[in-house]
């Protein structure tokens, strides 16, 4: 045997030889090795992040966002007609106004002969009215000395006296407008603010009704700020809501100039009284007073971040987003790291996290990361997840 492979090798089949020489030996070595019994697998524990419940008093905060707008903006509009003979300084594009202080004044010469004139009337009214008066009590002695029964109205000269009543009434109304008209020469702006857009100057002609210039107040400012109708319920708010300034939700508003933070404060003071059909969301409305006398100031115009304080939930659970199905179901890790699929309401949200009531107790493990097909009572090996979830 040992001669014959020694020929086979020394012959070109020697390679085949090799190979088949060794698939036999290995299907030996297979068919002899012994086979490992079957028994029955159980299934492993299913490893989980996990994160202890913590009972809190929360207050809910809604971020949204909204663009500061004026609360009032007018036409400045001239009352009469005349050319404009002097301007203030402020009376510019960005002039700052005072409430009150004079901004434009008209040619008022021609209002001042009107108010000589209607001075005038007025007098030679009352003079009118004193003759009557006078020849009024006369024809009423008259008729005491000589007349028999009752004296006819016209013979005690009363219509007449009713008459110089009347004139004299119509001579003030006269000389009231008159005056009225001469005070309108002087244009004014009824509340602080700035001059948004200057439409006239000194020389020009303005009839009454013209637009001298736009303007808004600086007392206060007005942002919008969308919210869906969950949010909406967050602030425990109805519709066509309307509230005194200090009683009303606070507002946190904030911005980045310049690489840095600035923040304001405000009130919501109103909601909508209808959704927006296009984007299905409700507007409510906050006020910031005395915006402009604040460093920086909150300028009409900017786009600002708005953080609104809700209703507070007292002895509330968070619990990360993550930790909760769309059917309000969790998943708590029993003292025998089994799993127990609990019902929650969810009362709000903050942040990342879900403020959630329900079926479960401080100090209850929670799953903090997704799990599929989860079944009550399966296995878990429970991983603490280090984040601190505090409100």
């Amino acid at each position: 045997m040992k001669r014959l492979i020694l020929r086979i090798l020394a012959t070109k089949f020697a390679p085949i030889f090799v190979i088949l020489v060794g698939f036999f030996l290995a299907f030996m070595i297979s068919v002899s090795s012994p086979k490992p019994k079957k028994g029955i697998e159980f299934p492993k524990p299913t490893p989980v992040f996990y994160q202890i419940l913590k009972k809190q008093n929360i207050t809910l905060k809604i971020e949204t966002n909204g663009e500061v707008r004026p609360l009032n903006e007018i036409n400045l509009i001239a009352q009469v007609s005349g050319q404009i003979t002097e301007a203030a300084d402020e009376f510019v594009d960005g002039g700052i106004i005072r409430a009150g202080s004079p901004l434009v004044w008209i040619d008022d010469r021609d209002y001042k002969l009107t108010v000589i004139s209607a001075e005038s009337n007025v007098a030679k009214a009352k003079k009118l009215l004193d003759r009557e008066i006078a020849e009024s009590e006369l024809a009423k002695r008259d008729w005491e000395e000589l007349g028999i029964g009752n004296a006819d109205p016209l013979t005690l000269r009363i219509p007449q006296l009713k008459e110089a009543e009347a004139i004299v009434n119509a001579a003030n109304a006269d000389l009231e407008r008159a005056k009225l008209k001469l005070e309108r020469t002087v244009v004014t702006l009824p509340f602080q603010g700035i001059i948004r857009k200057k439409m006239t100057g000194i020389g020009q002609f303005v009839s009454a009704g013209s637009i001298l210039a736009t303007a808004f107040s600086t007392e206060q400012v007005l942002i919008a700020l969308p919210l869906t109708d969950t949010e909406l319920s967050y602030l425990d708010l109805p519709l066509a809501y309307e509230g005194g300034y200090s009683s009303s939700p606070r507002v946190k508003f904030y911005s980045y100039t310049s690489n840095k933070k600035h923040e304001w404060e405000g009130r919501i003071t109103r909601t909508a009284g209808s959704i927006d059909p296009p984007t299905r969301l409700v507007y409510v409305y906050a006020e910031v007073l005395n915006p402009y006398g604040q460093s920086p100031p909150l300028a009409i115009g900017m786009f600002v971040n708005a953080e609104i304080e809700g209703k507070k939930i007292e002895n509330g659970f968070l619990i990360p987003n993550s930790a909760i199905t769309d059917e309000s179901l969790v998943y708590i890790i029993d003292d025998e790291d089994y799993l127990r699929i609990k019902k929650v309401e969810v009362l709000g949200a903050d942040n990342d996290n879900l403020v959630v009531k329900g079926t479960i107790k401080e100090g209850d493990r929670v799953v903090a990361s997704p799990l599929n097909n989860a079944k009550d009572g399966m296995a878990l090996t429970p991983i603490l997840l280090n984040k601190n979830i505090d409100g």
